[in-house]
This record gives structure tokens, C-alpha cells and sequence, in this order.
């Protein structure tokens, strides 16, 4: 019975830890507070427990950036740009409050944060509480919420409030010219990474090289060592005199490769034009855990009027872009990038580019 009165006082203890926890974190109990103390109120101290980050417009507009052991993803689908995510670690660690609004101005800002702002919910691995310097009951937690207004008149600050806090504030980067809620993008596109291959050359198993238009200049590559490959051509027959250099150098460069842009916008009709009239090469590359990464290439087509001195030859010309190119990742047609010609100019490379002269 003794040790049950024991149990229940230590329950109640932790439950009204929690309780004031809780109401301080919130704070509810601070009527006032030091300086150094407001000025990092919207800083988080360890960007390394934030696990997500939710944040979502009045326009609807709405993007969830998730932590996971393969690196950050957007909206659990697609991978992060990691230069990006770095960027925004950086931005929430080293945010500050430049100043308290002015009494008179207060209720005018809450307002306009209403009706058009940023709202951001950022999430951590964190302790309940600390107790003599142990946590207790860690796990994820929603540690702040933001929303993020417009710039101030000198387009140094930006006008925000902090749940679980009365007034709002401007807030500015240190260093950063220019205001900070631009960075806090919702809109899923701003994160997307523009990686298409990353593969390094000991990861590649096998790559392919395929001329739609002129089968011929086609060709595949084997892996047959760490870093030698055998060379193949359009019937799979195996070419001993060619340049080691040249191919490994292209191979090489697989462990980055981008596109340009992702065109959302682009109409169903104008994807099935692409898809069943232009369609040109296709790069394709499998690493050594049987993962395979295909560029399919479509050509970029614009109609115009075509001169020759100063002449009208023809009318709707179909003039043929030599600088980039439609494409399609690992088949996905309702997906329309665009590529630049120069990112994979030695991967478009004809077979007899690799011969020995």
C-alpha cells in the first residue's frame, strides 16, 4: 500500500512537471523577457534533432520536408535538394528578432499575418523535459511554429509571430541582405532535387547508349573490373581498340548529372505530342545493386519561319533546339524535364567518338 501512495506521489510530480513544462515552453509564464533571450526566440540551437519541416501558404500551396536515413525527401516522394535544405537549416539556426513592433503597429501586422502569411511547423527530437540533466520521454515534437509575413519598408526584415507568444516581430538573418521569408518556400517544386544520376564509376554495373534516330552510333558499356569496362556496340559485339580514357572519363561523370527544369505546368495534350513524335536517345545506367537510372531524350521543337539570306524559304519551320532537350526519367511520361545538351555532351556522343583513330 506504502509503495502504491509512492507510485501515485511520483506520477503526480511528473504530471505537473510536465503541466509547467509544457505552459513555459509555450510561454504562457512569461510576462517579460531578457533581450538575448527574445532575439533568438525564433532560432533553433541544434539543427541537427529537426526531423520535419511542414509549410504551407494562404494560396494553398503546401510542401513537407521529411528526414530520412537516405537524406531529406519531399512530400515522402520525391528526394531534396540538399544544398537547399542546408540553406534552410542555416537560416532557421541563425534567425533573429531585430525588434518588437511598436505598440500601435501591432494589431495591424496580426492582421496581414491572417490573411497572408508563411506558416511554418518545425519538428525535433526532443526531451519532454530535462531533469538533472537526464531527458525524459524523447521523441518527435512540434518545437515551433512560425508564420511569416511580408518584408519590411527596407526589405532587411520580415514581419513574423511565434506561437504561444502575443506580439509579433521583425525578424532579419544576420549577414543576409534581403528578407527571409522568400526561403521558407511551400511550394513542393522549390525543393525538388535537380539530380538525375548519381552514380560513381566503381558503383556501375552496366550503362547503355541509345541512337533512336541512327542505330549505328548506339553502344553499351560492361563493367569487367573496379575500373574497366568493356565496350560494346549497337549488335553487342564486343570493341577492343578503343579509347580507356575517353570512355572512363564519360563514366566518371555519372556521379552528378542534372537536369535544368521540371515543367509543371506543361498540358496533357503537349506531354503526348513529346511523347509519340520527338522522341531521340536514351542514357541509361545500372549500378551494382541492380539500381537503373534511364534518360529518355525528346527533341525540343518550335515552330518558325525559316530565312536564307535575308530570304523567306518556308513558313512553320520546325526549327529543332541544339541547346537542350525534352526528357523523361526512368518512364515516367507524366513527368516533362528539359536537359541541356552540354550537361551530357559526352554521353551523346556518337560510338565512334570512343574509337581509336
Amino acid at each position: 500500500m506504502k509503495r502504491q501512495k509512492v507510485y501515485l506521489v511520483l506520477a503526480s510530480l511528473l504530471a505537473i512537471i510536465s503541466i509547467l513544462v509544457i505552459v513555459y515552453k509555450r510561454g504562457y509564464l512569461n510576462t517579460s523577457m531578457s533581450y538575448n533571450k527574445l532575439s533568438t526566440v525564433f532560432a533553433i540551437k541544434d539543427t541537427a534533432t529537426v526531423t520535419k519541416i511542414f509549410m504551407a501558404d494562404m494560396t494553398g500551396a503546401r510542401v513537407l520536408l521529411t528526414k530520412t536515413s537516405g537524406g531529406w525527401m519531399v512530400d515522402n516522394e520525391k528526394p531534396a535538394a540538399m544544398y537547399k535544405i542546408k540553406d534552410l537549416l542555416m537560416t532557421m539556426n541563425a534567425i533573429r528578432v531585430a525588434q518588437p513592433l511598436a505598440k500601435n503597429a501591432q494589431n495591424s501586422i496580426i492582421g496581414l499575418l491572417a490573411v497572408s502569411s508563411t506558416k511554418v511547423e518545425i519538428y525535433e527530437i526532443q526531451p519532454l523535459f530535462t531533469l538533472f540533466g537526464h531527458p525524459f520521454f524523447v521523441k518527435e515534437r512540434l518545437s515551433k511554429t512560425y508564420f511569416l509575413g511580408d518584408a519590411t519598408q527596407n526589405n532587411m526584415g520580415s514581419f513574423a509571430s511565434l506561437e504561444g507568444m502575443a506580439e509579433p516581430y521583425i525578424i532579419y538573418k544576420p549577414g543576409f541582405r534581403g528578407f527571409v521569408t522568400p526561403q521558407f518556400s511551400p511550394k513542393p517544386i522549390d525543393w525538388y532535387s535537380p539530380l538525375v544520376f548519381t552514380t560513381k564509376l566503381t558503383q556501375i554495373q552496366n550503362a547503355s547508349f541509345i541512337d533512336v534516330e541512327n542505330p549505328e552510333n548506339s553502344f553499351y558499356v560492361n563493367k569487367s573490373g573496379t575500373r574497366t569496362f568493356t565496350l560494346l556496340d549497337s549488335y553487342k559485339n564486343e570493341i577492343r581498340n578503343y579509347d580507356t580514357t575517353l570512355l572512363v572519363n564519360m563514366l566518371s561523370e555519372f556521379r552528378e548529372r542534372y537536369y535544368e527544369q521540371f515543367l509543371q505546368d506543361m498540358t496533357q495534350h503537349k506531354k503526348d505530342s513529346i511523347v509519340h513524335s520527338q522522341f531521340t536517345k536514351t542514357i541509361s545506367v545500372t549500378d551494382v545493386d541492380n539500381k537503373t537510372t534511364t534518360l529518355c531524350l525528346y527533341y525540343i521543337v518550335e515552330k518558325g519561319d525559316l530565312y536564307e539570306d535575308d530570304q523567306l524559304i518556308e513558313t512553320d519551320y520546325d526549327d529543332i533546339s541544339l541547346d537542350r532537350y525534352y526528357a523523361i526519367i526512368n518512364g515516367n511520361k507524366d513527368e516533362i524535364y528539359t536537359v541541356q545538351f552540354v550537361q551530357y555532351l559526352r554521353q551523346l556522343q556518337p560510338l565512334s567518338y570512343y574509337l581509336k583513330k
